[in-house]
Protein backbone atom coordinates (compact mmCIF):
# COMPACT_ATOMS: atom_id res chain seq x y z
CA UNK A 1 0.00 0.00 0.00
CA UNK A 2 1.31 3.39 -1.07
CA UNK A 3 2.39 5.93 2.02
CA UNK A 4 0.17 8.74 2.12
CA UNK A 5 1.76 12.09 3.77
CA UNK A 6 0.73 13.97 7.45
CA UNK A 7 -1.61 15.84 5.58
CA UNK A 8 -3.26 13.15 3.36
CA UNK A 9 -4.07 11.04 6.41
CA UNK A 10 -5.70 14.18 8.27
CA UNK A 11 -7.86 14.50 5.07
CA UNK A 12 -8.60 11.11 4.62
CA UNK A 13 -10.27 10.98 8.85
CA UNK A 14 -12.12 13.78 8.33
CA UNK A 15 -13.65 12.44 4.72
CA UNK A 16 -14.13 9.27 6.97
CA UNK A 17 -16.43 11.47 9.11
CA UNK A 18 -18.70 12.45 6.21
CA UNK A 19 -16.99 16.01 6.22
CA UNK A 20 -17.31 17.73 2.96
CA UNK A 21 -14.07 19.88 1.45
CA UNK A 22 -14.94 23.57 3.01
CA UNK A 23 -15.34 21.98 6.47
CA UNK A 24 -11.96 20.30 5.67
CA UNK A 25 -10.35 23.05 4.57
CA UNK A 26 -11.58 25.46 7.01
CA UNK A 27 -10.91 23.14 9.70
CA UNK A 28 -7.29 22.46 8.41
CA UNK A 29 -6.72 26.45 7.60
CA UNK A 30 -6.49 24.80 3.23
CA UNK A 31 -8.28 26.32 0.91
CA UNK A 32 -10.90 24.10 -0.79
CA UNK A 33 -8.68 23.64 -3.97
CA UNK A 34 -5.70 21.89 -1.75
CA UNK A 35 -8.81 19.48 -0.06
CA UNK A 36 -9.34 18.47 -3.59
CA UNK A 37 -6.02 17.73 -4.30
CA UNK A 38 -5.26 15.78 -1.45
CA UNK A 39 -8.72 13.73 -2.14
CA UNK A 40 -7.22 13.28 -5.45
CA UNK A 41 -3.92 12.03 -4.58
CA UNK A 42 -5.91 9.62 -2.01
CA UNK A 43 -7.96 8.18 -4.65
CA UNK A 44 -4.91 7.26 -6.45
CA UNK A 45 -2.84 6.17 -3.96
CA UNK A 46 -5.74 3.49 -2.24
CA UNK A 47 -6.58 3.28 -5.85
CA UNK A 48 -10.06 3.59 -5.38
CA UNK A 49 -12.98 5.94 -7.03
CA UNK A 50 -14.42 7.45 -4.42
CA UNK A 51 -13.98 9.18 -0.93
CA UNK A 52 -16.23 6.28 0.68
CA UNK A 53 -14.01 3.31 -0.76
CA UNK A 54 -11.32 5.33 0.51
CA UNK A 55 -12.39 5.50 3.77
CA UNK A 56 -13.65 2.00 3.54
CA UNK A 57 -10.17 1.23 2.56
CA UNK A 58 -8.32 3.33 5.48
CA UNK A 59 -10.10 1.50 8.17
CA UNK A 60 -9.54 -2.05 6.53
CA UNK A 61 -5.73 -1.26 6.03
CA UNK A 62 -5.40 0.51 9.93
CA UNK A 63 -4.70 4.14 8.80
CA UNK A 64 -7.34 5.87 10.37
CA UNK A 65 -9.57 4.62 12.96
CA UNK A 66 -12.65 3.18 12.69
Amino acid sequence: MPELSARELEVLALVARGWDNARIAETLYLSTGTVKHHISSILVKLDVENRTQAAVRAVQHGLIGD
